[in-house]
């Protein structure tokens, strides 16, 4: 005798395998382009995933991400236990800046840390749900930040560091008396550049020297325009935080010193490669405050709410052996100060 199927089973199991088909498509449609929500350590506690997305290698980016994870460290954030942290870089270009942002907010990461002001301005295009505090930055209005350090775009807050471009000038005309003309080289697709020396120019034009401009498109162009430069005879060259010359700065440092040019950073941590002197900034403690910050949106608070934090600590870094060769003197104000941490 045959078995005749039961039609009214067939007709419910065919709706409940619809059923289940339309709710695994809503689940994988809800989460299209973003990973899992943030994973569980083994005692149950919740690991944020943050990534930190700079310019380029570069010795002073490295300590602003120390000092921000030392931030999250005293707010009891910590790697190994309940943070896990990418690091990426753009290779030093800016054209690879968009790509790495939209990667990153691809993963679905508690947190984005744009670096740099030409890292941020790539940011805004390309990260539009995921929240950001930012480090390492110059000029975050002039990155498109908002209209204020108040008035700021809802998805972001951080820390702005603007080096001490007027100190820096003292210091190079005292090091250097009876300079008429300083020169500089600089990317003017960088808003943080393009405003720093924006400021020496005024600067300096107020004290009567006058500045020597230089502008290159990329890493490639450093080498060329560094002896471009030069070949104006400018009695002392300054290199303000400019991402693309930084990432070739050496092809900057032969030269100068081939010429026995004196140069004068606003970066401490380039001073030991063969520039007579930093005054910069201190990105470890810009890090530090800015991992508070960003422990404080882990948690919950909108950046919205946030404004954005000025901070800039002024540190010195002198080159003593570079200094001997110049027959530059330093004045014990200056020894001073470079003598503090």
């Amino acid at each position: 005798m045959k078995t005749i199927p039961c039609v009214k089973n067939q007709k419910r199991n065919h709706t409940v395998l619809l059923a289940l088909a339309a709710l695994t498509l809503a689940l994988g449609l809800a989460g299209c382009g973003r990973e899992t929500p943030s994973p569980q350590a083994a005692n149950g506690e919740r690991v944020y995933r943050i990534a930190f997305a700079s310019f380029g290698p570069d010795a002073a980016a490295d300590n602003a991400i120390q000092g921000y994870l030392d931030g999250l460290r005293a707010e009891q954030i910590e790697e190994g236990r309940n943070l896990q942290v990418t690091r990426k870089h753009a290779f030093g270009e800016i054209s690879q800046m968009p790509q790495m942002m939209q990667s990153l907010e691809a993963q679905g990461l508690d947190l984005i840390v744009p670096m740099t002001t030409p890292g941020l301005a790539a940011a805004f295009g390309a990260v539009k749900q995921t929240p950001m505090v930012f480090v390492y930055t110059y000029d975050p209005l002039g990155a498109g930040a908002g209209r204020s350090f108040e008035d700021h775009l809802p998805q972001v807050t951080g820390v702005a560091s603007f080096p001490p471009i007027e100190d820096t000038m003292t210091v190079m005309l005292q090091l250097v008396p009876g300079a008429k003309k300083v020169g500089t080289l600089y990317n003017a697709s960088e808003a943080n550049s393009v405003k720093a020396v924006g400021v020496a120019r005024d600067v300096l034009k107020a004290r009567g020297v006058m500045l020597e401009e230089v502008t290159v498109g990329g890493t490639g162009d450093v080498l060329l325009g560094a002896q471009a430069l030069l070949a104006r005879g400018p009695d002392v060259v300054w290199i303000t935080g400019d991402n693309t010359v930084l990432q070739a700065l050496e092809a900057v440092i032969k030269p100068t010193a081939s010429a026995k040019v004196p140069l004068v950073l606003n970066d401490p941590e380039f001073v030991d490669r063969g520039a007579l002197l930093g005054v910069g900034l201190s990105w470890h403690d810009s890090g530090l405050a800015a991992g508070k910050m960003a422990a404080r949106v882990l948690r919950g608070e909108s950046p919205a709410t946030m404004p954005i934090l000025a901070l800039a600590k002024r540190r010195v870094v002198l080159n003593h052996e570079m200094a001997k060769k110049l027959g530059i003197v330093f004045p014990l104000t200056l020894l001073e100060e470079a003598k503090k941490p």
